[in-house]
C-alpha cells in the first residue's frame, strides 16, 4: 500500500472530557471518502494542525478553566479551531464561537461534512464572523425553544437567570416590574417542570442556556 505524501496529511486534535467523542471523530475522520487525503488524529493539540474542542466542556461555568483553555487552543491556532456542537446546547456552540472558534460542527455529521470543515480550517478558508454566530444561535434556540415550548420572553429570563442574574437586575434589563417578572418566573418554573432556582439553572445549562455571562455590575461587587 503506497504511503500518502505528507503534504496531503493533516493532524486533528479532538479536546473534549468524553473519551467516546474522542474515538467517534477519530473513527470518522479515518472514514474519509478521499483516499488523497489521511487525517491523522493526535492527543496534543500543539501537534496538530486543526483542533476540534468540544463545546460541552464550557458546560462546567469555567470551574475546570474551561473557558481558559478554549482561550489558549484558539491563541495557538487562529483560525483552525472548530466547536464541536450538540443541537440541545445552542449556547455552549454560541459561546465557543464567540470566544474564538471558527465554525461549528454538529456531534451528527458525518465523516465528509466533518472532513470539509478540517480542511478548510486547515487551510485558512473559514474566519470567524459575528453575524454568524448569532444566526447559528438563534437557529438552534428556535429548534430548542420549539420542543419545550418557551416563549422569547421566557428564554430571555432563563439565560439570565443561568448566568447568575438577581431579580432586580433582570427586571431592570427587560423594563418591568419585581412582580411582573416574578410572575413570568412562575410561569417558566412550570413549564420546565422546576420549583426552585437552583434546578432552573441547571435545566437552562443543560438546554444550552448558559453561555451568557454575568453582568459587570454583579461581577465588581
Amino acid at each position: 500500500m503506497a504511503v500518502a505524501d505528507e503534504r496531503n496529511v493533516c493532524t486533528v486534535c479532538v479536546v473534549s472530557g468524553q473519551p467516546v467523542v474522542v474515538a467517534g471523530i477519530r473513527a470518522l475522520l479515518a472514514e474519509s471518502a478521499d483516499p488523497g487525503r489521511v487525517y491523522a488524529t493526535v492527543t496534543e493539540p500543539a501537534d496538530a494542525d486543526v483542533v476540534i474542542y468540544d463545546a460541552f466542556k464550557l458546560a462546567t461555568n469555567d470551574d475546570d478553566g474551561s473557558a481558559g483553555e478554549l482561550a489558549k487552543l484558539v491563541a495557538s491556532h487562529p483560525g483552525r479551531v472548530l466547536a464541536l456542537s450538540r443541537l440541545l446546547q445552542p449556547g455552549l456552540t454560541a459561546r465557543a464561537l464567540a470566544n474564538g472558534a471558527v465554525a461549528p460542527v454538529s456531534v451528527s455529521a458525518d465523516a465528509d461534512e466533518i472532513a470539509a470543515l478540517v480542511d478548510a480550517a486547515a487551510s485558512g478558508d473559514l474566519a470567524a464572523d459575528p453575524e454568524q454566530v448569532r444566526r447559528y444561535e438563534a437557529d438552534l434556540v428556535r429548534v430548542l425553544a420549539a420542543d419545550v415550548e418557551l416563549t422569547s420572553r421566557q428564554q430571555t429570563v432563563i439565560a439570565r437567570i443561568a448566568a447568575g442574574y438577581a431579580n432586580d437586575e433582570i427586571a431592570s434589563d427587560l423594563y418591568i416590574t419585581i412582580n411582573t417578572l416574578k410572575s413570568n418566573i412562575r410561569a417558566l418554573y412550570s413549564r420546565i417542570g422546576v420549583t426552585n432556582r437552583a434546578s432552573a439553572v441547571a435545566w437552562a445549562v443543560e438546554h444550552g442556556y448558559g453561555g451568557m455571562s454575568a453582568p459587570a455590575r454583579r461581577r465588581n461587587r
